[in-house]
């Protein structure tokens, strides 16, 4: 009979919390891994068009809102 050590606890769905944290983290890894992957391609390829699109963007949607109040 194994004894309920730190290693071998589950959560309430019935996963090892150790392994319920490992892939929690590999989710922001893979998150950080694609956002990189862009910002290298745009200012390899496009010479950083799509980001600049985007920051202008956000900028003109957060000076609408703000000027509506």
């Amino acid at each position: 009979m194994l004894g309920k050590g730190a290693d071998q606890r589950r959560n309430h769905s019935g996963c090892n919390s150790h392994s319920h944290a490992i892939v929690l983290v590999m989710r922001y890894v893979i998150v950080i891994a694609a956002v990189t992957f862009f910002l290298i391609w745009d200012g390899l390829y496009n010479q950083g068009r799509y980001l600049d699109y985007t920051v202008r963007e956000i900028a003109r949607v957060v000076n609408y809102a703000t000027s509506l109040v």
